[in-house]
């Protein structure tokens, strides 16, 4: 009887061994993937930033304040909570950033999202999204570029993608304003 269990006993620790070598297996592949899936949602993130996401993002965080501030307008809250308050906006932006590619990601595949960023990087696309006058030699290198499969294709998408980033904006400012919020409160300044 004894060498019965015992016998039951060495299997299971071999099942637990195997459990954990399966785990640890399935841990380094999920990882290996989410790694280039990471590496391409990166990528969409300095396209972004070459759009000038990043300064629209910045623009957002600041309009929060404005909104808080008549909320504890008769708090009397010392500007240095405020300061301090404010002190997360690359952290935040970066997050608008990092949900926002999203948006991009389910239209653009690696390669359209690399002729993007090239685009947005040039002089000319840098002055088309700026929306100022383009010189001849800007208006025929933007011209060609909406002639390519990649230009035509981000104007067939351009309304469902400006959709998306609206409702990622609006989510965004509504969590980080309540984000702010409860800080506030937490600050004892309720």
């Amino acid at each position: 009887m004894f060498f019965v269990n015992l016998g039951k006993l060495s299997l299971i620790v071999k099942i637990r061994k195997m459990r954990a070598f399966i785990l640890t297996l399935f841990l380094v592949c999920q990882s290996t993937l989410w790694g280039q899936i990471d590496d391409f949602h990166r990528e969409i993130m300095d396209m972004m930033t070459f759009k000038g996401e990043e300064v629209t993002a910045s623009l957002r965080y600041h309009d929060v304040f404005p909104k808080l501030q008549r909320n504890f307008a008769n708090k009397q809250i010392d500007p240095e909570v405020w300061q301090q308050l404010r002190a997360d906006e690359s952290e935040q932006v970066r997050d608008y950033i990092l949900q926002g590619a999203y948006a991009y990601r389910q239209f653009f595949n690696r390669d359209e999202v690399a002729a993007l960023s090239a685009f947005y990087a040039s002089d000319p696309g840098q002055t088309y999204i700026m929306e100022q006058d383009l010189n001849a030699k800007d208006q025929k290198a933007v011209s060609q570029f909406f002639k390519s499969p990649t230009g035509q294709k981000l104007a067939q998408k351009s309304d469902s993608i400006a959709l998306a980033l609206d409702q990622i904006k609006k989510d965004w400012s509504e969590a980080l304003f309540k984000k702010k919020l409860r800080e506030l409160i937490k600050g004892g300044h309720l």
